[in-house]
């Protein structure tokens, strides 16, 4: 953080002595952040309620490097976690960690009008439908490469992506990686206080059955297999991952409060049984302008092996999959940069098993600057 803080003064002087040409570099970046501070309560079943107080300091520079390519750095707090940023205060005032969330660069080309490139540490590129975390949570961002074709036709637009997304490089084994492809077109009516989406999803993951889970050594409600190798025990995923997303969001505007309706449907291919997940939900008003408000509510139902559970939402539930249950929250806006936001899950872990209750309340104030 230091040295980023000496990297601005000293552009800010010597953009001063230079002139214009610096002046110019410095109008090309911009500088944003944000702070929530949230307190939570689990409360699952068999165990004793938990309450903690976490926070999520995120410090990012997105600049152009030319007039053609951006690129994006951005230091978050947490830890290894793939799918949050969240830091808990605890460890007796120990000093918190910050790491790499963000490290990526876009680039558009002119005789190509609406194809872009995007590659390195990046946020998630996929379209989610009503902003959907049934595939994919919220603070999941992927490493590798991207490529976005978009056409606009007068109220019509479509989107065409392509990603190779590297999960786990192995030096003495076969590396793990997605290949996925969406497909998206919406449409907006005359009076555009209407609008349509739809879409379809492919994500195939190459080297899973067999191999250990990606993250922590945990399937995150995935199927493992128990491999003995002497004294020495391990697990190891049971089933390969060809997931295919269908979606749909509708929207509407009355008296300038947006509604909006969404669907999400899963199924893995590659999985026999227990392979499928599905969502639907609601998302009223929208939290921007100093006493503006929203509301949002979904359930959903994704059996163990219809998804990866490592990516999927880490708060339904615990994090990952073989659950069910629903979703609420909301939002008031309470000044241009700040909000005050609550959530509550109301979740039952074990489709197939034994059940258990699940009960999450989020309650978060929000900052950004």
């Amino acid at each position: 953080m230091k040295r980023i803080v000496m990297a601005i003064v000293l552009a800010t002087v010597l953009g001063r002595a230079d002139g214009a040409s610096a002046e110019e570099w410095w109008e090309k970046m911009t500088v944003k952040g944000d702070l929530r501070y949230r307190h939570e309560m689990i409360d699952q079943e068999d165990k004793d309620a938990r309450h903690r107080h976490r926070i999520r300091a995120r410090f990012g520079i997105f600049a152009k490097a030319s007039d053609y390519t951006k690129i994006g750095i951005q230091l978050a707090t947490g830890s290894t976690d793939p799918v949050s940023t969240n830091q808990t205060l605890d460890g007796a005032f120990s000093t918190k960690n910050v790491g790499v969330d963000l490290a990526y660069f876009t680039t558009s080309f002119p005789k190509i009008d609406g194809l872009s490139l995007t590659a390195g540490k990046l946020k998630n590129p996929f379209y989610k439908a009503g902003k959907s975390e049934l595939v994919w949570d919220s603070d999941y961002n992927p490493e590798g490469g991207v490529a976005v074709y978009k056409k606009d036709f007068d109220n019509t637009s479509l989107m065409l992506l392509g990603a190779g997304l590297w999960i786990d490089e192995r030096s003495s084994g076969d590396d793990s990686w997605m290949a996925g492809g969406q497909v998206v077109l919406s449409h907006k009516l005359g009076d555009k206080k209407t609008s349509f989406a739809v879409g379809g999803s492919m994500f195939n993951y190459v080297n899973t059955k067999g191999f250990a889970p990606f993250y922590d050594d945990d399937g995150f409600g995935n199927s493992l297999d128990m491999v003995v190798d002497g004294d020495d025990t391990t697990h190891v995923f049971g089933n390969e991952y060809e997931l295919f997303e269908l979606f749909g969001e509708a929207s509407h505007k009355i008296n300038q409060t947006p509604i909006t309706v969404m669907g999400d449907y899963v199924s893995n291919t590659a999985a026999d049984s227990l392979n499928t997940g599905w969502l639907v939900g609601v998302r009223v008003g929208k939290a921007k302008k100093p006493g503006s408000w929203e509301f949002r509510y979904n359930y959903r139902e994704i059996e163990t092996d219809a998804v990866v559970g490592t990516f999927a939402d880490s708060d339904f539930r615990g994090g990952g999959t073989d659950a069910k249950g629903h979703e609420m929250g909301g939002a008031v806006q309470l000044a241009a940069n700040s909000a005050f936001k609550a959530t509550y899950f109301i979740n039952t872990i074990g489709l197939d098993a034994d059940e258990s209750d699940f009960n999450r309340l989020q309650v978060d104030l929000q900052l950004k600057f």
